[in-house]
Parts: structure tokens; sequence; C-alpha cells
């Protein structure tokens, strides 16, 4: 009889079918099995098992029992064939493997027959005592002649039946420990410590990283000597309702400086999907942490880097912005009074002139030069910012009357529009108008904004002047009967060197600073201004200042500032 190219073929050609099996079969345990199972037998059997990787042909005694172990001639197949002969019972079990690099992880399948069939046993034994039969001593041909007459077919059931019982729980039992085996070696090269735990957290399996790390603060073998009961109760309560649960521990272990470990748990289920226990994975993140704080810290740097970066460029827009609108007014608001001054003293350089006229000509020189002293003067004051201010950074302020002073400051700037007419009207509400302040800044201020209003007024009018002082701070508005400003003019009026553009303007030279500069004096007193159309015609100036400016005060709000208008002019239509 030649060598069958495979024996699943040859049962194939007697119709019957083998099996497929979703998991490895153990063939290495097959053979302890069948030991083992013989070994508890009074009965003399005869096993033959054969394979490719048996090289000799050997006959070995298991109790009353004989093994034969018989090398397949067909090299090139996988199959591993056991036939079991005695009175007791008679098998066949058949089955093959395919090569590792046939197979994928996750679809590992095995070819397995099972047979108590005579007729089928004593064909497939046919072959093997046909063909290795003369190679055995007398003895051991006895026996196997005595053994392939052996009336197998006659096996209680109960004897097939716990021998298939205990086929089939190795090959499960072997089947799972390869494949824990597996997975614990491929998790031991990972650099995080993982345990598996029954439900009631003692540790089952661990890999290399948690042997390193925390064998030698382990006693009883639980994670509750890691973690804390209340942790571990929180743990197992959020990962039974969710199946994972993730926490920040600190952790002194013995012998090792203080550690932040990264602790995830995920419910460990068996292969019909009941909870069977749990897995821990510890990951050390001292370093990480160090290195995420770090980069906060840089982070932080650079944002506020950033922040002040992103104030110088806004500071830099500013001064390229006044740089640009200065050199647009210069060509004609310094121009003019410089050309003033030059034509009139070239005169009288040049020329023979009266006395009158000499008289005439200075007297325009002089106002030129006023005018252009005042314009350089506001536009430095903007420049430089220091509006009575120290090296020290402390303010020169004593004990002023806002009345008095803006009596004074309408006076000097009336002078300015001799062929008007204004009717000017102060009135003090509260606290007599006394403040700690800069004589000379706060007259700047209002003399500033009572020469906008005298400007913008050339049919003449009444320039009216409010003080509230409320013991805290003082409110002063200041309005006129001008040709008034629109809701966007006034968010404008108050930056450098803006003018409105109208006959008026043209008509009184300036470059746009005088508003500018109240601010500025404003805010160096930690106060607020703003302006809004008038009633019916004209526009209003409104200043808040506190009474001491070295108490800290607040600047109110713009609703704030709203009502403190509608109060004063509620108390001045009342009176």
């Amino acid at each position: 009889m030649a060598t069958p190219k495979s024996f699943f073929n040859l049962l194939e050609r007697l119709n019957f079918k083998s099996r497929e099996l979703n998991f490895r079969f153990p063939v290495e345990t097959l053979e302890k099995l069948l030991k083992q199972f013989y070994k508890g037998s009074d009965q003399s059997a005869f096993l033959l098992q054969t394979n490719n990787q048996i090289s000799n042909l050997t006959l070995k005694k298991i109790n009353k029992s004989f093994l034969l172990s018989v090398p397949l001639q067909n090299r090139a197949s996988n199959e591993q064939l056991y036939i079991g002969l005695s009175d007791l019972m008679a098998f066949l079990v058949l089955f093959d493997e395919p090569e590792p690099h046939e197979q994928g992880i996750s679809t590992q399948q095995s070819r397995f027959f099972l047979t108590f069939d005579p007729f089928i046993i004593h064909t497939v034994f046919g072959y093997f005592y046909k063909n290795y039969c003369r190679v055995l001593s007398v003895k051991e041909k006895k026996l196997l002649i005595k053994l392939k007459n052996a009336q197998g077919y006659n096996t209680d059931p109960n004897c097939i039946s716990r021998f298939q019982e205990a086929l089939l729980i190795n090959a499960l039992h072997d089947s799972n420990r390869v494949n824990q085996s597996k997975i614990l070696e491929a998790i031991s090269f990972t650099d995080e410590s993982i345990i598996i735990t029954d439900l009631a957290g003692n540790i089952k399996e661990t890999n290399r990283c948690f042997n390193k790390n925390f064998a030698s603060v382990l006693k009883e073998n639980s994670v509750r000597e890691i973690l804390t009961d209340e942790l571990f109760n929180s743990a197992v309560s959020e990962v039974t309702r969710q199946s994972k649960w993730q926490s920040e521990i600190s952790l002194n272990l013995a012998g090792k400086k203080p550690q932040l470990l990264l602790v995830n748990v995920s419910l460990f289920k068996d292969e019909i999907e009941r909870p069977s226990g749990f897995v821990f994975t510890f990951k050390d993140i001292t370093e990480l942490k160090k290195l995420d704080n770090l980069n906060k810290q840089l982070i932080c740097k650079l944002r506020e880097r950033n922040t002040e970066l992103t104030e110088v460029n806004k500071r830099l827009l500013e001064a390229d912005r006044i740089k640009t609108d200065l050199l647009s007014v210069v060509s004609h608001e310094l121009k003019t009074p410089v050309s003033t001054i030059l034509g009139f003293s070239e005169l009288i350089l040049n020329r023979e002139v009266d006395p009158e006229s000499a008289r005439n000509y200075a007297e325009q020189i002089n106002d030129s030069a006023k005018n252009l002293d005042r314009l350089i003067t506001d536009y430095l004051d903007v420049a430089s910012n220091q509006f009575g201010v120290s090296s020290n950074n402390k303010l020169y302020t004593m004990p002023v009357n806002l009345a008095d002073l803006i009596r004074v400051a309408y006076e000097e700037e009336k002078l300015n529009f001799n062929t008007y007419n204004f009717d000017f009207e102060l009135n003090c509400l509260g606290f007599e108008p006394i403040v700690i302040t800069e004589a000379q800044n706060v007259k700047k201020l209002f003399g500033n904004l009572i020469n906008n209003s005298l400007k913008y007024s050339p049919n003449g009018g009444k320039i009216s002047v409010k003080i509230l002082n409320d013991g805290e701070r003082v409110t002063i508005s200041v309005s006129d009967q001008g040709v008034g400003l629109t809701k966007e003019q006034t968010a404008q009026v108050f930056e450098p060197f803006y003018r409105t553009d109208n006959s008026v303007t043209r008509e009184f030279p300036g470059i746009g600073l005088g508003l500018a500069v109240s601010k500025k004096i404003v805010e160096l007193y930690n106060g607020s201004i703003w302006c809004e159309p008038g009633v019916d015609l004209g526009s209003v100036f409104y200043v808040i200042l506190p009474v001491n400016p070295h108490i800290p005060f607040e600047a109110p709000k713009l609703h704030s500032e709203l009502k403190e208008k509608q109060k004063l002019d509620a108390k001045v239509r009342d009176r």
C-alpha cells in the first residue's frame, strides 16, 4: 500500500467528513493526555503515533500498554495521527494544523477528526501494520497481531464519553493557556505595569514591568496593597458602569522616590462575555508631568511675551500713525505761523517802516509765535506724557478751587475770540469744588475744553459749566451752542490730530491736539472724560475727577457716567 498524501483525503474517500475548529488544537499535549488515560487502566493497549516530526521508529511501554511512534513518510504533510487499540476501547484521532505563516493572529484554525468506528480504524491501522510490522521483534509482532484483532468496537459508551470529555477539556484548557501565554508575552514588552485580577482584586497575572516595579511591595498578592480601599471601590464602581476608569495617583514605592502614576482599569470578560476580573495598567508619568508643567509655564510666558509684543506693536502703529498725521498737518498748521513770523520780520529788517507799522508787525509776529509755541507745547505734552509727574512717579498736587480756576481759564481763552459775543455761566452743586490736583495741568485741561467750545461757536451763545461735588469725586460738564458733533465724531475727538472737516476748523489754526492733551491729563488723575452731542445744538464734554487722586479711585463705567450726568442736569434744572 502506497503512502497516502493525506489521511484526510483517505477519510473523505470513505465518506467521512472532518470538522473545522476555530481554535488551535494543542497537539503537544495529546500524547500526555493519552498516557494519563491509559495509566489508570488495567487493560493492555497498543497506541500508534505518527507525524512528520518523528525521525525513528520507537516502542515504549506505558504501564501494561505500548506506544509505537512511527515516522510519517510524507514530509510535506502537517497531519498528526493517533490510533488506540485494545479490548477496552478503539479510537482514531486525526488533526492538521497550518503553518504559522499560513494563518492570521485572529483566524487560527485546525482540522480535526475523531472516530470509534472499527472499519475506519482497522483500515488506517492496516497500512501501518503492513509497512512497519517487519521491523518489530517477534514479541512485539505477536502483541501487534493480538491487538489488531481486539474487539474495540464493543466499547462501553461511558468509556467513550469520558475519553471525549477529557480530550475536549484538555484541548480547550491548553488552547486558552497557550493564548494567555502569548498575550502575557506580548504585554511584557510594554513599559507599562499590567496586571489581571479577579473580581475581588486578587492578582492572577502580571507582566515583567509590574514584577520589576511592584513585586517588593506585594505581600498578599492583591491590588488593594497598591490602591487604597476608597480608590479601588471607586474604580470598581466606575468600571462596572462604563467598562473603564482612569485616575492619577501619587505612590511611594519602597526605596524609590515618590512617583505619579496614571492608572487605567478595564473590565475583563471571559469567552461568553461574563465579567471575570479587571485589567489594571500603571504608567509612570512623573517626568511627563514635569515636562507638561514646564510646557505650560513656557506657554504662559510665551503668551505674556506675545501680549507685550502686541502692546508694543500697537504703540509702534500708534506712533507711526501720529507721525503720519503730524507730517500731514505740519505743512499747513505749523508752517503758517512760521511764514507769518518770517514775512513780517523781513519787512522790519529790509524796509524803513514808521513806528505804528513796526508795532503792528511786531504784534503779528508775537501772536504767531504764541500760536506756534502753543502748538509745539501741546504736541510735546502728548508725546512725553509727563503732565506734572516727577521722576519718582509722584504727582505735584495741592488744593485747587475748580470754580475759580475755570473762570480764569475762560477769561484767558475769551481774549482770542473778541469778535464773538458769549454768555458764560457757571453753577456749583454739592460740596465746594475743591480738589487735590496740580493747578497748571487742570487749567490746561479746562482751557482746552473752553477753547474748543468757543472755537466751534462762530455765532456766539452761552458757554455753560456745571460742577457737582459729592465728596468723593467731582463731575464737570462744559456745554456750548455751536455747530455740535455727530455720534461718530464724539468717539474720535480725543484722538491726536483729529479735526472735524468744516469751515470753522479752517478759520482757526490748530493741529487737533487740545482734546488729546485733555484726555491724557484726566487719565493721569484716574478720571474719565467723554463727549456727547447737545440736546438741541452744540456739544457737551463731561469730566469726572477724584477729589483726592492719592486715594484709590476707580473710574466709573459708561452707564455710571450717564447716571452722573443725568443727576447733574436734573439738579441744575430744579434749581
